[in-house]
């Protein structure tokens, strides 16, 4: 279970979940996916002027917790994440979630 600390974040993650569910059709982004919240926060943060979109991870690809970071981009974030050494996978959407490329070593939602 994720630290307290991150509930904030886990709730406005769902809550744009909802509305991009609504307004777009997810299945066409590229799924980053990271080791830890703290991790996912920060690419997050990295991220935001790159035309991302940021939700929980489908349970499909990790059940327990953690953000995804959702792009039709694939090799620009792939090279911003590679240049800020963040450890990532990228999963896509073809009839269920698949692993395209990437391995974290450990996931989990402590610190």
């Amino acid at each position: 279970m994720a630290e307290l600390k991150y509930l904030p974040a886990g709730i406005r993650l769902h809550i744009k979940e909802i509305f991009y569910k609504f307004t777009d059709n997810l299945k066409e982004y590229y799924y980053f996916h990271f080791k830890d919240i703290p991790t996912g926060l920060k690419a997050e943060k990295l991220l935001k002027n790159e035309n991302i979109k940021s939700i929980p991870v489908p349970n499909e690809i990790f059940k327990e917790c953690g953000v995804a970071i959702l792009s039709k981009e694939k090799d620009k974030i792939k090279k911003i994440l590679q240049k800020e050494g963040i450890e990532f996978e990228i999963w896509i959407y073809e009839d269920g979630f698949k692993k395209i490329e990437g391995e974290i070593a450990f996931k989990g939602c402590k610190i």
